[in-house]
């Protein structure tokens, strides 16, 4: 199951299964383990072992964290808790339900709940976080990687946004109330999200398809200055891009599938175009045009290597002899093809 992961703190769970050489490697950190029985007397590891007894596993690792498992018929069972380092209060509490994870919270140092999971089924789960004041941050619920419904609150325990039926805004905010994000989501997918500075301005704004940027991206600066504007299919940088320094235009660069392609223009202070070079599948491949005091200076490049023009001339015209060559070659064998296939056929 993928959950996309909230811009919060959140705490990193301790298990203890895993492959062998991280079983190897908690079994070394382990300073003391008891077997209790449910009526309240110590067994052994071997009896504990053979006969299933229920009761709970009490772990001390090193770097101080307790761990209280829950058994019954050698699965877990009921509650299982870890302790924060050196303490007694509980930072994460999963309850188990003959093996199946049924509910996981995590708590912070103080014992205030931040993040709780209900698992409805092992892709169906009903999450709620918190503030660390201790009111509720959000309340949603999902399936696999699409979110269902949602439900966000600001610091003072009032409504903010919401999601219905697999659409609507999300609001994304930090535990002590500060505003990181917006949402927009449909059919249960992020479609356009819009990042925040702490003073609440807006950092990017982003469009999506299927997971990848899709659309326009726009970043701006702490006091709202625009930085950049590209566009994206699929994840890739297609067509104009253009990129500012202190709320100017200084570079417009052509883009396809990801790579510099076409034009790419440099301006002082957003006007005045002072270069001026050709790009092909990102390297540079034709002319380059320095503009300074009325006259313009032209360099010349094929497959990035600075040649004269007549260089580029001569190595452009025989790259469209070979073309045409391997254009009328494909096309001859593709007519004798379709003669053998004839002759065959009426044989």
């Amino acid at each position: 199951m993928k959950i996309k992961l909230l811009p919060v703190a959140s705490l990193v769970l301790l298990g203890l299964c895993g492959c062998d050489s991280t079983k190897k490697s908690k079994k070394t950190d382990v300073v003391s383990q008891r077997y209790i029985h449910k009526y309240g007397y110590d067994v052994s590891k071997e009896e504990w072992s053979e006969n299933h007894y229920p009761g709970q596993i009490v772990t001390t690792l090193k770097n101080g964290v307790t761990i209280i498992s829950s058994y019954e018929d050698g699965v877990l069972h009921g509650p299982t808790s870890h302790s924060h380092p050196y303490s007694q209060t509980v930072a994460s509490l999963q309850i188990y339900d003959k093996g199946n994870l049924v509910k996981k919270t995590s708590f912070d140092i103080k014992g205030v709940p931040q993040k709780e999971e209900v698992f409805l089924s092992p892709t169906h789960v009903k999450q709620k976080l918190w503030y660390q004041t201790g009111t509720p941050m959000c309340i949603e619920e999902r399936l696999d990687d699409t979110l269902l419904e949602g439900d966000y609150f600001t610091l003072q325990n009032e409504p903010e946004s919401r999601v219905e039926n697999k659409a609507g805004t999300k609001t994304i905010r930090s535990q002590d109330g500060a505003l990181l994000a917006k949402e927009t989501i449909e059919n249960g997918v992020v479609v356009a999200e819009e990042t925040f500075y702490p003073n609440n301005t807006p950092h990017v704004f982003s469009s999506f398809y299927n997971h990848l940027l899709h659309g326009e991206k726009r970043v701006f600066g702490p006091t709202g200055e625009p930085i950049l504007v590209e566009n994206y299919e699929c994840g890739e940088l297609q067509g104009p891009a253009t990129y500012y320094q202190n709320g100017h235009k200084y570079q417009v660069t052509s883009y396809h599938h990801g790579k510099k392609h076409g034009l790419e223009r440099q301006y002082v202070d957003g006007e005045t175009l002072v270069e001026e070079t050709e790009y092909l599948d990102g390297i540079k491949h034709g002319s380059s045009t320095f503009y300074s005091d009325g006259f313009a200076k032209t360099e010349w490049y094929y497959n990035n290597e600075l040649v004269s023009k007549a260089k580029f001339d001569e190595l452009s015209d025989r790259e469209k002899m070979i073309a045409a060559m391997h254009e009328r070659s494909s096309k001859t064998s593709s007519e004798d093809f379709e003669e053998e296939e004839f002759v065959e056929s009426i044989q």
